[in-house]
């Protein structure tokens, strides 16, 4: 399924600092630097060293903790799926890095200096922010030195830059894609749907109960009165992930609770209403139905040629043309 084969390479840093800043800081030592002599694995001609495995381990750590903290990981298990993406990474992006310099392909100083002034410049406000120095940043941020870590990241973003070229470069037949479409469907088509939460606590007294259900009825009769949703919305709703955009959310199948969801998908554009869930009274409308090849064109031929690069890299992998050599120094890494 397309929402499966789409990965987010592990190069937008600047987008990783802000997502992890706070966590990096809590933690304090959580992503221990570690110094192993040993090289992590071969990828053809090149080698992945413990410095550049590290550095993916750390980010790929950061990224599966939240699952730690509600217990859908253990500890065991997030270090190993750390270690396992992290690999995957390292990989991948030696491949498209050798890829690269076989086809001749470069990048300016200039961009790959851009990429990383913007890192750069979060890190030293946040270290200066924090009175640390930038190697202690650095090696909790990505559990490596800085100068490793500017080093590594350059490199990425060559791969990153390397691997848009490769699906830009992609053709995609329009019959190929339409059957792509057909077969993948629910997973592009989605409906938008605005909505207004008024929290009830599960426990909550049946007049406790009442009282939501009649604010929540008022808010959905200034809305059939003609008010302005998206504004209603920022002034009342609960949902602090949602009550900025006006309640604006882009719904597909099997991403809501069950009563959210049967009511975005039964209703037509423009249709209001009001519906109860576990997480209280929400007041609805149902913004617009995206559910066409023509509308959703880019998005599935953009995702039809990411699914298209990554079976031909899988295929590289497996077929000996980039052997991979995993050597025992993965193994002994426990991550802490």
């Amino acid at each position: 399924m397309p929402e499966k084969v789409k990965k987010k390479m592990a190069i937008d840093m600047k987008i990783f600092i802000v997502v992890c800043i706070v966590v990096v800081l809590i933690l304090g030592a959580a992503i221990v630097y570690i110094v192993m002599p040993k090289d992590i694995a071969k990828v053809k001609n090149n080698r992945v060293t413990n410095s550049e495995f590290t550095y993916y381990y750390s980010m790929s750590y950061q990224q599966l903790y939240s699952y730690y903290l509600i217990g859908q990981l253990d500890e065991q298990t997030l270090v190993e799926l750390a270690k396992q993406q992290a690999l995957s990474q390292a990989v991948e992006i030696e491949y498209l890095l050798q890829e690269a310099e076989k086809e001749g392909f470069t990048v300016s100083k200039d961009e790959i200096d851009e990429a990383w002034n913007e890192v750069d410049s979060s890190l030293k406000t946040t270290a200066a922010e924090y009175g640390i120095s930038m190697n202690t940043l650095s090696r909790q941020y990505f559990g490596v030195k800085y100068n490793q870590a500017k080093n590594i990241f350059k490199d990425s973003v060559k791969a990153q830059k390397y691997y848009e070229k490769l699906i830009s470069d992609m053709q995609a037949d329009e019959e190929e894609l339409k059957a792509y479409y057909e077969e993948n469907k629910e997973s592009f088509d989605y409906n938008t749907v605005r909505h207004i939460l008024i929290k009830v606590d599960k426990n909550a007294e049946d007049s406790v109960v009442e009282e939501k259900k009649k604010t929540a009825q008022s808010i959905l009769d200034r809305v059939n009165n003609g008010e302005d949703f998206a504004e209603l919305a920022k002034e009342y709703s609960e949902d602090t992930g949602s009550a900025e955009n006006g309640g604006l959310y882009d719904v597909k199948k099997g991403q809501m609770v069950q009563e959210f969801e049967e009511w975005t998908f039964s209703h037509e554009v423009g249709d209001t209403g009001l519906i109860k869930t576990v997480h209280g009274f929400h007041v609805m409308k149902l913004e617009g139905i995206t559910n066409t090849f023509d509308a959703l064109k880019d998005t599935v031929a953009n995702s039809f040629k990411i699914n298209k690069y990554q079976t031909a890299l899988q295929e590289t992998l497996s077929n000996g043309e980039y052997q991979v050599e995993i050597k025992d120094a993965y193994y002994e890494f426990t991550g802490m």
